[in-house]
């Protein structure tokens, strides 16, 4: 007796497009050897990242902690709907191997660390956050990266014009805001990933198009 069979061509459709769009995604995949690869060199001098005064008065809110991570479902739910629409998925991919080519660069050449306070918060969160702070060294602060991506996507989806964009804006905010509540970050640093972000935005952004080549949603 055969197996019943489905039809699901809404899974055949994004099947279909990421086997179209492999080389992109795995250039994309590749190019975060940048983002994670220069913090696991061997022993270098460290920079401190300057404090400024906003960071004087920033509190270290164990909770944030989840804006923090929820950039990587964030960037792997970007994907999944922009592979629907190449038009669009090309230029955002581009900014961001590019901004993780230029970031990986800066970081080998010139490492930045930003020192993490004591923690002596109690709680599930704060223990998160000790988790997170365990495994990712404190390097590779300025340009902050995941300031560039929130900037870069919530650019290309401002562009795009979808129906998704405000809920967008608020996810790109919140992992912002995020990198100085959790003290991954200073302000500084998300200063210098705006501006990576408006680089790589204003090259690829105005050179790729155009952004719909199929109705969005």
């Amino acid at each position: 007796m055969l197996a019943p069979s489905y039809d699901l061509p809404f899974l055949n459709r994004w099947r279909e497009a990421i086997t179209a769009q492999r080389h992109i995604l795995f250039a994309l995949l590749a190019s975060f050897i940048g983002y994670f690869g220069p913090s696991r060199l061997p022993l270098r001098e460290a920079h401190e990242v300057p404090i400024t005064p906003i960071d004087r008065v920033m509190p270290l809110i164990p909770w944030t902690v989840f804006g923090y991570v929820l950039l990587y479902p964030f960037l792997v739910l970007t994907v999944l709907y922009l592979v629907l629409r190449p038009a669009a998925l090309r230029p955002v991919a581009y900014a961001i191997i590019a901004a993780n080519l230029i970031g990986g660069l800066i970081f080998t050449l010139y490492r930045t660390t930003v020192p993490r306070p004591a923690l002596a918060a109690t709680g599930w969160d704060a223990e998160i956050l000790r988790f997170l702070w365990s495994i990712d060294p404190p390097y590779n602060a300025l340009p902050s990266l995941h300031a560039a991506y929130g900037i870069i996507i919530a650019w290309g989806f401002i562009k795009l014009r979808s129906r998704w964009t405000p809920l967008v804006l608020a996810c790109s905010a919140i992992v912002v805001f995020t990198t100085l509540t959790t003290h991954q970050h200073r302000f500084l640093d998300l200063v210098g990933g705006a501006i990576l972000a408006a680089a790589v935005c204003l090259y690829f952004y105005r050179r790729l198009g155009p952004w719909h080549d199929r109705p969005h949603w």
